[in-house]
């Protein structure tokens, strides 16, 4: 049987069961483990996924060409190996193939990590940039303000984080919207406007008429 993992603390073990504690902890050493068992839970996520993606990129890909995806039997192998179910397993992959190390930041959680990670490089470079920012100002980017900071495009203020009365009870539309606009940002990446021909252009616009007629529909 493996070995149990030591903290800091030799009072204190860690092992698959739970958290052992051999000894008397003052309250300072009960609040110092908070660093690494915070440290210990957010890094499981970015350690599993980059061990997936190690495999896509340098162990299983064709004539030095890494696979696009992790294939299947390596998600087979990972589930009996780590115990975790197939879809956390694809989202801590995806998070760590769509942010590399190079550009992740200790001052923000894998969560803020994950809601970035659909954007294009240059615009996580920056809305991490500006979570950084609010944290040394003292005013840390919860992933609620985030998520909502995303939808706007700019920081969101407190006020637009309280929940207007007439949506209670509504159903929210809003992801729905957000994968259109997340699509239509990749693209602007990839300079689609600059390099489209006509006839693309005019595909794009005939598959978003219907958004538009239901937009005036509901203006009426």
């Amino acid at each position: 049987m493996n070995q149990p993992l030591k903290l800091p603390n030799p009072k204190v073990t860690v092992s698959r069961l739970g958290l052992q504690i051999t000894g008397k902890l003052s309250v300072e050493e009960w609040q110092e483990l908070a660093t690494s068992i915070g440290e210990m839970a957010t890094s499981i996520a970015f350690i599993v996924g980059d061990w997936l993606v190690y495999a896509q990129q340098s162990l299983f890909g064709i004539d030095g060409y890494p696979d696009k995806r992790v294939k299947h039997q390596d998600y087979e192998f990972a589930l009996k190996a780590t115990g975790l179910d197939l879809s956390t397993l694809q989202n801590y992959a995806y998070v760590s193939r769509n942010i590399p190390y190079s550009l992740r930041s200790e001052r923000l959680s894998w969560e803020h990590h994950r809601l970035l990670a659909k954007l294009p490089e240059g615009e996580i470079q920056s809305w991490i940039a500006t979570c950084e920012a609010e944290d040394l100002a003292g005013t840390r980017m919860s992933t609620r303000r985030l998520r909502k900071s995303l939808n706007l495009g700019r920081v969101a203020t407190d006020a637009e984080l309280e929940p207007d009365p007439a949506d209670k009870g509504q159903l929210n539309y809003i992801p729905f919207v957000n994968r259109i606009c997340c699509w239509w940002r990749r693209l602007q990446a990839e300079r689609f406007l600059s390099n489209a021909t006509r006839a693309q252009r005019e595909v794009i616009c005939r598959d978003l008429e219907p958004i538009i007629n239901i937009y005036n529909q509901l203006k009426l």
